[in-house]
């Protein structure tokens, strides 16, 4: 029986595959009730062939903002449905055309006039009535025609990319809200303590990861980890954090755990667990021989072994209650002396190139 019925399954999943295919062809998408991927090609091929001006603009809804949530969990079964009825009713009084592309992308065409509400904005609007939260989460991309783009590909490709890069600055934006309330939490923490110079800490990683060849999103990911490593120290004592004699062995667990706490506390955002598994490994050891985990060499991330090099030099070349700050030329002694142990040498060396470019007079050999 289980297995007529997990056929059963798959032959409704084949056809509601066949009929979403089809009904993409169509001039009308099924659920929305708008028109198609299809017909908005076919009405840009018009535009282009009747030279008329026109303004393409998408609208993409994050589906990480509960649409899939309330479809998926049949909370709401029209939701698709009021969607359409409202971009619908929104665009077309104001001579404009709106189309469902694909899952949760929108398209608008409509005529160029800079005084008026464009299609998609009048449909952002009138998304908030539907739903706060989609409207919320929704990002615009536009195009003119032929200003910027004479044919609807070009258009398209235009306008898709606005969109991408308005989506990237407002995930960035969030991100950067979040970074801000931690690191004013940690600065709280450490007031009257020794912090780590994070300007410093961020420059030093970013020349060294350009020297490893590391990305843009690579390079981020790391300055913000560098920033955040000792979040997870929240979870310690006040007192423990301050013991001026040698730490009791459950002591020291607290130490050793706060890597872990720190990736947990990052992990509760979804756009900064890059950074979280950073943060988790940043107090590893080349040779196998740090927390929390153990793990060694290539093992560890090379972001977390980016941030081991550069926070180490700062703390070093820092003063602290008990100590002068070391002159730049010890720190570099220290940081070669321990490659292979405690660093990376491939780090070490790439740290030490960086930091001689920008300081010659303290140049050193590196390892």
């Amino acid at each position: 029986m289980q297995q007529s019925l997990s056929k059963c399954i798959a032959r409704a999943a084949d056809a509601l595959r066949h009929g979403v295919a089809v009904a993409r062809n169509q001039e009308f998408d099924v659920e929305t009730g708008l028109r198609t991927r299809a017909s908005l090609h076919a009405d840009l091929a018009h535009l282009h062939a009747s030279a008329i001006p026109a303004r393409l603009e998408l609208l993409a809804l994050n589906a990480g903002d509960g649409l899939d949530d309330a479809l998926i969990g049949n909370a709401d079964a029209e939701l698709r449905s009021r969607i359409g009825g409202a971009l619908r009713e929104a665009t077309e009084p104001a001579g404009a055309r709106a189309y469902r592309l694909d899952g949760s992308l929108y398209g608008f065409l409509g005529p160029l006039d800079a005084s008026a509400l464009t299609p998609a904005a009048s449909a952002h609007r009138a998304l908030s009535a539907v739903s706060e939260r989609l409207a919320s989460g929704a990002v615009r991309g536009e195009a003119r025609i032929p200003d910027e783009a004479a044919a609807g590909p070009a258009a398209l490709a235009i306008a898709h990319e606005r969109m991408r890069a308005r989506s990237r600055w407002q995930r960035l934006s969030s991100e950067r809200q979040v970074r801000d309330v931690l690191l004013q939490i940690i600065s709280e923490r450490r007031a009257g303590g020794s912090a780590v110079a994070q300007p410093r800490v961020a420059a030093y990683a970013i020349g060294v990861g350009r020297r490893l060849g590391l990305s843009l999103g690579e390079l981020d990911d790391i300055v913000r980890a560098a920033e955040l490593q000792d979040i997870g120290m929240l979870s310690v004592p006040e007192a423990v954090l301050r013991k001026r004699a040698a730490l009791e062995p459950e002591e020291w667990a607290m130490i050793r755990r706060h890597p872990v706490v720190g990736e947990r506390i990052l992990s509760a955002a979804p756009a900064l667990e890059p950074v979280a598994k950073l943060v988790r490994s940043s107090y590893e050891r080349f040779d196998g021989t740090g927390y929390p985990d153990g793990i060694r060499g290539e093992q560890i991330p090379l972001g977390s072994r980016v941030i081991a090099v550069c926070v180490a030099y700062d703390a070093m070349t820092s003063p602290r209650p008990y100590r002068e700050a070391l002159p730049a030329a010890t720190a570099f002694e220290e940081l070669c002396r321990c490659a292979g142990r405690q660093f990376d040498p491939m780090v070490v060396a790439a740290f030490c190139a960086e930091m001689n470019q920008l300081d010659p007079e303290a140049a050193v050999a590196t390892a």
